[in-house]
């Protein structure tokens, strides 16, 4: 028989699951913002970055679309 602490535990669990799958426009800003930033640390972005969450079949498909101007210089790599 599970205890007080154990039931607690396990509800607590199941709300913070719950809020993170019924929350996927806080995912979606956290993520475009992450992968943006690691962008602009390669490329000279011309716009803004474009993502895309699909669910299906319990597995997540995301698409991610930039476009740049160019990559930028990171200097010479001595062999």
């Amino acid at each position: 028989m599970a205890t007080i602490a154990e039931i607690g535990t396990n509800r607590l669990i199941n709300v913070l699951v719950r809020d993170k799958n019924q929350s996927p426009a806080r995912t979606l800003a956290i993520l475009k913002s992450e992968i943006t930033s690691l962008l602009e640390s390669y490329l000279e972005l011309d716009d803004e970055v474009d993502i895309k969450m699909e669910q299906e079949r319990g597995r997540l498909t995301f698409k991610i679309s930039a476009t740049a101007v160019r990559v930028k210089d990171f200097g010479t790599v001595l062999d």
